[in-house]
């Protein structure tokens, strides 16, 4: 799964600052929503733009906003980190850095940029917290912080719990737990179905 969409997605953002904006909007849509309901809502968003109605959200239209004003900026930033020559850690902790000043962006939302965008880090959500016996306070992040040696240290901690486990380990286990996952009424055909989506959203495909 990982290695077939997965690999797709990050190419897919790599290749345009445009694509690379896509790809944060469709984390934002994913804030507290089905994942079922994502491709609708960037269908509305690309259609509607501000307007559209699921960008009513106050901090949802600020993550628009922000992405689609610095997203050139962002994605030259997000190039010269990933062809850089620094280990997997250190360019997830820039990553980190760059995504998460994106508003509505916290620790997992952020991963989840880093794991569509470069295949680093991942979304340690509230679901993989509980499954996997971590701490919930690895997830709490006060961007109002002034410390910045706290954030950075938070942010660390943050991708060593992600990289312990691997991004592509995270992202089959959440496809193949979506699949069996009765709350999304069967709606998946399979964990490849919830996969293959992460890419089918953006593109349009089938």
């Amino acid at each position: 799964m990982y290695k077939t969409h997965a690999t797709k997605v990050q190419s897919y953002a790599q290749r345009s600052a445009d694509n690379m904006a896509w790809v944060v909007i469709m984390v934002i849509c994913s804030i507290r929503m089905n994942w079922l309901t994502v491709g609708f809502q960037l269908t509305d968003i690309k259609k509607f733009k501000l307007d559209s109605r699921f960008l009513k959200n106050k901090t949802r239209a600020k993550g628009y906003m922000y992405i689609m004003t610095h997203k050139h900026k962002i994605y030259s930033q997000m190039l010269a980190v990933i062809n850089s020559h620094k280990d997997d850690d250190e360019k997830a902790l820039s990553l980190m850095k760059i995504f998460i000043r994106i508003p509505g962006l916290g620790l997992a939302k952020a991963g989840f940029v880093c794991q569509l965008t470069a295949g680093l880090v991942g979304c340690m959500d509230s679901h993989n917290v509980k499954l996997f016996g971590i701490e919930p306070k690895c997830l709490e992040y006060d961007k109002n912080i002034k410390k910045e040696a706290l954030l950075i240290e938070k942010k660390r901690n943050y991708i060593k719990i992600c990289h312990e486990y691997g991004t592509e380990f995270l992202w089959n286990n959440w496809c193949e737990f979506l699949a069996n996952d009765s709350g999304s009424n069967s709606k998946w055909v399979d964990g490849f179905h919830a996969s293959e989506v992460h890419y089918t959203y953006l593109t349009q495909e089938g």
